[in-house]
C-alpha cells in the first residue's frame, strides 16, 4: 500500500462540514428513557450521513478481519533496555483512525457533531424508526468521542480519560432536542428504552481505543444498521480483542469491554455466553460452549491511532522524527510497515512493500 496516499487522505478533511451550531442551554432533568423512545413503524423520511461518510472514509483505515496473529514488538536500532509497552495478542487489531492529522481538523467536526445535534430540532425523532433513529445516535455518539480524542491527541492511553471522574463520557457533552445528553445518557438509557434486550448497540459505540469493538469506514443508516453492528460483533468476537483461551482450563478470557457494558447481560454469565455464541465461529464455539467461567480480563487501551502516539527511546534520548517529509520515529515507521502487513494478510493479500517513506534504513 502507498502510505503517502493513505496519510493523504486526510487532506480531504478540509473539503468537509458546514453547519450551525446549537448554544447549550440549563434543562431541568429529563426522562431520557422515554423522552426518545418513540419511533414511527415505517420509513417516510431519510436522514443524511453524507458528511459522516467523508470523515469516515478520509480518517478510517480498515484492518480487515482477525486472524489471531500477535503483533512484533519494536526493538530500538541502538542498545538499551527501554521498551514501549504493548499487548502483543492485540495491538494490530482494530480499525484505525488518523488522530495523527486530525488536530487542524478539529473545529470542522465540532461544526459536523453540532449538525447532528441539530437534526431532531428540523425534524422530531419520533418521526423516524427505530433503526433510523438507533444510527443517528450512534453516528452522534461516535463523531463526538472522535472530537473528544481528537482534543486529548496525542495521548498514547485513553484509560483515565474513561475512567476518571468527570470522564468526558460523563459530560452533557450535546444537546439535542433542547436537552443536554452525555455520551453515557446515549449508551445506557436512550438506547437501551430504544432497543430493549438488544447486546448487539455495544459494537456501534465507539471507543478509540485497540481494545474495543471497530470504527466502521461508512456512517450507519437505517438500512444497513443491523447487519452492520451484527459484522462488528462477529469480528470483535472472534478477535483477540474479544475471547482468548490461554487462560484456566474451562475458562474464557473476554474483554473488559463486556464488564464495562454488563447493564446489557443481566445474568451475566449466561446472557454472555449465550450472546458469544450467537456470533462466534466454528474455531472457538466449542470452546465457549464447554466453558464455566467468563473473566472479562482482556484489556488494551491505547488510542486506535495509526503509527502511534509515542516517541521512540534509542541509547536512551527519544528520537526526532526521521525527516521532516515523514515526520515519522524510528518506531513509528516500523508500526506503520507491520499495520499495513498485518492489513495485507486480513484482507487476502501479499505482502506490502513501503517504499514511499524516505528513512535511514532504506
Amino acid at each position: 500500500m502507498n502510505i503517502k496516499k493513505v496519510v493523504g487522505k486526510t487532506a480531504f478533511l478540509g473539503l468537509l462540514f458546514c453547519a450551525s451550531s446549537t448554544a447549550l442551554a440549563n434543562e431541568p432533568a429529563t426522562d431520557l428513557s422515554t423522552h426518545f423512545s418513540l419511533y414511527a413503524q415505517s420509513p417516510t423520511l431519510a436522514m443524511d450521513f453524507t458528511v459522516v461518510n467523508q470523515l469516515l472514509h478520509a480518517g478510517v483505515i480498515n484492518m480487515g478481519r482477525s486472524t489471531r496473529s500477535w503483533a512484533a514488538n519494536v526493538r530500538p536500532s541502538t542498545g538499551t533496555r527501554m521498551r514501549h509497552n504493548l499487548d502483543s495478542a492485540t495491538d494490530n487489531e482494530t480499525n484505525r483512525f488518523f488522530y495523527e492529522n486530525l488536530k487542524e481538523e478539529q473545529k470542522k467536526i465540532v461544526k459536523l457533531r453540532k449538525n447532528l445535534e441539530s437534526i431532531p430540532t428540523e425534524t422530531p425523532l419520533h418521526l423516524y424508526t427505530q433503526e433510523q433513529q438507533l444510527a443517528y445516535w450512534l453516528n452522534l455518539y461516535n463523531v463526538s468521542v472522535i472530537n473528544e480524542i481528537a482534543k486529548l491527541y496525542p495521548v498514547e492511553n485513553l484509560q483515565k480519560y474513561l475512567a476518571s471522574e468527570p470522564s468526558f463520557f460523563n459530560k452533557k457533552l450535546l444537546n439535542v432536542n433542547n436537552v443536554s445528553i452525555s455520551l453515557n445518557d446515549i449508551q445506557y438509557d436512550i438506547l437501551p428504552s430504544l432497543y430493549k434486550d438488544e447486546a448487539l448497540i455495544i459494537y456501534g459505540l465507539y471507543q478509540g481505543y485497540r481494545g474495543s469493538p471497530n470504527i466502521r469506514k461508512k456512517a450507519y443508516t437505517g438500512e444497513n444498521v443491523l447487519s452492520a453492528l451484527k459484522d462488528n460483533a462477529e469480528e470483535f468476537i472472534n478477535s483477540n480483542r474479544g475471547t482468548q483461551f490461554n487462560g484456566k482450563k474451562h475458562t474464557v478470557r473476554v474483554s473488559h469491554f463486556y464488564h464495562q457494558n454488563r447493564v446489557f447481560f443481566p445474568n451475566f454469565q449466561n446472557d454472555l455466553k449465550k450472546h458469544l455464541l450467537e456470533y462466534s465461529d466454528k474455531s472457538i464455539s466449542e470452546k465457549i460452549a464447554n466453558s464455566k467461567e467468563l473473566v472479562t480480563n482482556i484489556k488494551n487501551y491505547r488510542t486506535a491511532d495509526i503509527y502511534g502516539t509515542f516517541r521512540h527511546y534509542e541509547g536512551s534520548v527519544a528520537t526526532s522524527p526521521l525527516d521532516q517529509k515523514s515526520k515519522m520515529t524510528h518506531a513509528q515507521l516500523i508500526k506503520m510497515r507491520e499495520l499495513m502487513r498485518v492489513r495485507a494478510i486480513n484482507l487476502g493479500g501479499g505482502s506490502v512493500t513501503v517504499t514511499d517513506i524516505e528513512t535511514e534504513d532504506n
